[in-house]
This record gives C-alpha cells, structure tokens and sequence, in this order.
C-alpha cells in the first residue's frame, strides 16, 4: 500500500485561520478538527483543488499529531479515495494535503458552535 512520505503538515494560511476560528468557537484542538475535516472531504463529490505551488502557508503540524496512532487508518481511505476517483496513488502527498484543506474549509463552513458538531454526526 502506498505510504505518507509527509511529517510535517503544512497549513495554507487561510486553513490555519479557519482552525483557529474554529477551535475559539468549539474548544476542539486541530489536529481532531483536521481528522473530522479529512473524514468530510472524502465524503464530499468531486476531486479537492491541489495546493498550487505559489501559496503562502501558515502553521505546520508533525504528521503523528495530527494523525496519532489511526496514521495508517486514514492513510488506508485516502488510497480507497484515489483508487474510486482513478488518481495515481503516487500523487497520495498531494491529494492529503487536498482533502486536510478542503475538509477545514468545509467545517469552517458547517461549525457555528460546539452544538453544531453534534448536525455532523446526525448526518
């Protein structure tokens, strides 16, 4: 199965802006609000936007902290992902970076409030 080569995950500003908002309106740390948001962006239709090469990023966080001990988990619907929407799984770095930063702009979108959390697990 094809690995993570990343370590350290980096942030697009506006993702990063997006996780401190978020955690000020939930108290939910960002490494859960990057897990819950991959989980929704690989729900979501469609190919996310790879980062382009231009952008400015923000924080960085260590793949293990982000990812814990479910690394290869997560690692393992990623691949499912690229296989069902026919992307090379050596683009797998990329398509991570994808789906972390599509899926913060999805709760930034859906998250109010703590309460609001809870819409996310009756859907």
């Amino acid at each position: 199965m094809p690995e993570l080569t990343l370590q350290r995950i980096p942030f697009t500003i506006e993702a990063d802006n997006q996780l401190r908002m978020l955690k000020a309106r939930t108290g939910i740390t960002p490494n859960i609000l990057c897990r819950i948001g991959f989980c929704l962006s690989l729900e979501e239709r469609g190919v996310p936007a790879s980062i382009k090469g231009n952008t400015k990023f923000g924080r960085e966080i260590n793949r293990y902290t982000l990812l814990g001990k479910h690394d290869q988990v997560y690692t393992a619907m990623l691949v499912t992902r690229l296989l069902r929407d026919s992307i090379p799984t050596e683009e797998i770095d990329t398509m991570f970076l994808a789906h972390i930063n599509r899926g913060i702009q999805i709760l930034s979108t859906r998250i109010k409030s703590i309460i609001s959390m809870s819409h996310l697990a009756n859907n």
